[in-house]
């Protein structure tokens, strides 16, 4: 196996994990429920807490959408640069 094989597969498993990455929401909310002291919360736990708990729903409604743009944006740069990179080789 060579690198040029390979780089389609590494693309996706990159958007992949960053994706899941940036949004584990159950492992934390089965185990944890955000740790102790608030060590184990990630920016969807963080959404949902607020939203339920303290009732914000259209302000981390917002923050969802936000946060959506941002994986978005993270998404199609890897990929973009991912591309270059398979062209290249």
């Amino acid at each position: 196996m060579t690198l040029p094989l390979v780089v389609p597969f590494l693309t996706i498993n990159l958007v992949l994990s960053t994706k899941n990455l940036l949004m584990v929401f159950d492992q934390i909310m089965s185990l944890t429920k955000g740790g102790p002291a608030q060590s184990t919360e990630s920016i969807s736990y963080l959404i949902y807490r607020n939203g339920m708990d303290g009732g914000q729903f259209g302000f981390q409604s917002a923050n969802a959408v936000i946060f959506f743009l941002v994986i978005v944006g993270i998404t199609v740069a890897q990929l973009t640069i991912m591309n270059k990179k398979e062209e290249q080789l």
